[in-house]
């Protein structure tokens, strides 16, 4: 009598996602559930969403509140941070909030930390969220878990896409000047990389840090603007707030707002031309990175902007 094998049973991973109710946050899980060897959990200090997906673990957790972290990272293989606090609430998230993940993260042994760092963030100390970036890389670093970094450049989308809302009324409003060069990502492809990062399956991924960016290099405010007009076949009129208005304003803005004040250092960083990502690495683990061109067209369809014939 013939004995039937049974096939050996694949070792399913357990990955948390801190930040996974954010704009790109819920991009990554989307992501992560296309991967058959992982379970998903899902950190959120409310609960989960209304319209939280299907095959999500939630669980709550507070990157202020250390116990209720190492409750979350219980049985955990990998961890993924995307969070970020500047952008919603104050700019401590971005330094104790990563100080009490890492430890957390460290005390439970996970196996891999994935960490959305920023582009040449080790270059601009005067930015608060680039600085917070780098220390929390060299936290990660010293508390010896092993660990990816992905690096995003600028984001050509953001939850509320002031870029598509200008474009539908024939305008590009553009920062300091239209001919200095910075590197961008569309955020769809970021998460890709980002869940791409966490299900690799060798150990050559680890201790790796990847920027993420463009097949082409990065581009000038014009060069963006132009590739939108072509994909979109719109005639888009370009309106530029100096350098020099940056750098009136950046002192005073801090007194009344802290975002206003890190935005602004951001914008005066990206003028020295050195905000650009290297996708040697990139492409060496996720395969040929996108075209300008590629990830506009993709951008302008999501938005409704593409040309009725493409």
């Amino acid at each position: 009598m013939d004995q039937i094998q049974s096939s050996p049973r694949k070792h399913v991973r357990c990955v948390l996602v801190v930040g996974a109710t954010g704009f790109l946050g819920q991009k990554i899980v989307g992501n992560l559930l296309r991967h058959s060897d992982l379970s998903v959990r899902a950190m959120s200090r409310k609960g989960p969403p209304v319209d939280a997906a299907p095959g999500i673990e939630w669980v709550r957790g507070d990157m202020m509140e250390p116990a209720s972290l190492d409750r979350a990272l219980q049985g955990v293989d990998i961890v993924i941070s995307s969070a970020n606090g500047y952008m919603k609430e104050s700019i401590e998230i971005d330094f104790q909030g990563n100080r009490n993940l890492i430890e957390a993260a460290a005390k439970a042994r996970v196996g891999r930390f994935v960490f959305l760092s920023i582009v040449a963030c080790e270059k601009a100390p005067e930015v608060p969220h680039f600085h917070a970036k780098i220390m929390a890389e060299e936290m990660i670093k010293a508390a010896g878990v092993p660990f990816v970094f992905v690096r995003a450049p600028a984001f050509l989308d953001q939850s509320s896409d002031y870029i598509a809302n200008a474009v539908k009324g024939g305008r590009f409003f553009a920062v300091g000047d239209k001919t200095t060069r910075w590197s961008y990502v569309l955020t769809d492809d970021l998460a890709a990389n980002i869940a791409q990062a966490a299900a690799w399956p060798g150990e050559d991924i680890a201790n790796q840090t990847i920027d993420i960016g463009w097949r082409d290099g990065p581009k000038s405010q014009q060069e963006i603007a132009a590739t939108i007009a072509q994909v979109t076949g719109r005639r888009l009129s370009i309106w530029t707030v100096p350098w020099g208005v940056f750098s009136v304003l950046v002192r005073p803005v801090r007194l009344m707002s802290e975002l206003g004040y890190d935005l602004m250092r951001m914008f005066l960083f990206f003028r020295r031309g050195v905000f650009v990502a290297d996708v040697a690495t990139q492409e060496r683990f996720f395969g040929p990175a996108p075209t300008s061109r590629d990830a506009i067209m993709r951008w302008a369809k999501a938005n409704g902007l593409k040309r009725a014939s493409d």
